[in-house]
């Protein structure tokens, strides 16, 4: 009695193997049909079985091979991405599943592994991408960094998706997060000069100006003629209050690299900087000119120059405004508007070479009001017809 007992479980556990069996081929076979509901009912059923981690690894990992074949075309069918919308995640999942459960099986498939893991770690990149374009940060982030986590199996990581990541998180205010995939670059070997400007972004906008500066340091250290990271390095000493200790600095790399248009192009934002106390428009056009003058197409140096004329041209205006109505003051009315027509006709130039550069509707807007200003009537005809 005990034999037959003994006889009928092992005719048991055969039957249950082969409904198994049976199961799993039904849903490769509807897979490859294109019946990929009947297919995911199938490989459920499998794979949800209670004695399916009884059955032994080469046939666990053959089904959920399977399983992720499923759930990808699932996926890629629009007629039921949206009644399974977490098919690329359950078929992420399930490749993951072969690989762990049984190695070699996924080895000597890799074929029919490793292209689909990368599709599906493309495929949230350019989820990625449209969350980003749409302005939708912090999901753009999440599958950014989505796409890294998986690129990092049996292939090279993708820092493109990681560098994404945390700019998606930068732009969408989560500090934190931006500055952990940053980390992640790091120790990963990446210097790229943003990686430095970002990072003290984020610490910036965490209040930790002690990290920001390092940060600032340290990219100064790998890129120390970069402008942007000169700028950043500026700004942080000017909000400290330390506007004459940014001069220093920037006097001293401009000592060391005189013809840089860059340092030039800094020394005069920083001086043609109306809401500081070091504001020295006579300083900040000379170091604009200079800048031109080593590059004929800086572009922003023109935008710049433009601007500062015109700021200067304003205050002279306000100054104008202000005054009453006696002999002294409307002579000293008439001074004033001749001095703001010169720097309307000083900034003339570089508003239009800026214009003609970059045609953006805030430039010609500046153009315009100088023409305005100035009565050069038919210019501001042409300018409108644009």
């Amino acid at each position: 009695m005990k034999k037959l007992l003994i006889l009928l479980a092992i005719a048991l556990t055969a039957n249950v193997m082969m409904a198994q069996k049976l199961q799993r081929t039904d849903a490769y076979n509807y897979n490859r049909n294109g019946q990929y509901e009947k297919a995911v009912v199938a490989i459920e059923k499998c794979v949800n079985h209670e004695d399916f981690q009884g059955w032994g690894s080469r046939n666990e990992a053959q089904a959920w091979l399977y399983r992720g074949m499923i759930y990808l075309n699932v996926h890629q069918d629009p007629n039921l991405a949206a009644k399974y919308p977490n098919a690329l995640e359950l078929a992420y999942e399930s490749l993951e599943n072969c690989i762990k459960t049984d190695p070699g099986y996924a080895k000597e498939n890799a074929q029919e592994v490793y292209p689909r893991i990368a599709h599906i770690a493309y495929t949230y990149y350019q989820i990625g991408i449209d969350n980003f374009n749409n302005a939708v940060y912090p999901e753009a982030g999440t599958n950014f960094r989505k796409s890294y986590e998986i690129s990092t199996n049996g292939a090279t990581p993708d820092t493109s998706a990681l560098v994404n990541a945390a700019l998606s998180f930068m732009r969408g205010k989560m500090y934190d997060e931006a500055l952990v995939n940053y980390t992640d670059l790091y120790n990963l070997g990446y210097r790229n000069v943003d990686l430095y400007k970002n990072m003290a972004s984020c610490f910036l906008a965490k209040d930790d100006e002690n990290n920001a500066m390092l940060m600032i340091q340290a990219g100064l250290e790998k890129y120390p003629g970069d402008a942007g990271m000169i700028i950043e390095k500026v700004n942080m000493l000017l909000k400290q209050g330390k506007g004459e200790e940014a001069i220093v600095d920037l006097d001293k790399l401009h000592e060391l690299d005189p013809n840089n248009p860059s340092i030039l192009f800094i020394l005069g934002t920083i001086y043609g900087n109306d809401t500081h106390d070091i504001f020295n428009p006579d300083k900040a056009i000379e170091y604009y000119t200079s800048a031109i003058g080593v590059d004929s197409t800086y572009y922003d140096a023109d935008y710049n120059l433009a601007a500062l004329y015109l700021t200067l041209a304003s205050k002279k205006q306000n100054e104008a405004n202000d005054l009453g109505f006696s002999k002294a003051e409307q002579l000293k009315y008439t001074e004033l508007m001749k001095e703001r027509e010169d720097y309307l006709r000083a900034g003339l130039p570089y508003a239009q070479k800026a214009y003609q550069a970059q045609p953006s509707e805030d430039m010609k807007r500046a153009l315009r009001s100088i023409y305005v200003n100035l009565n050069m009537l038919q210019e501001v005809k042409e300018l409108d017809a644009q």
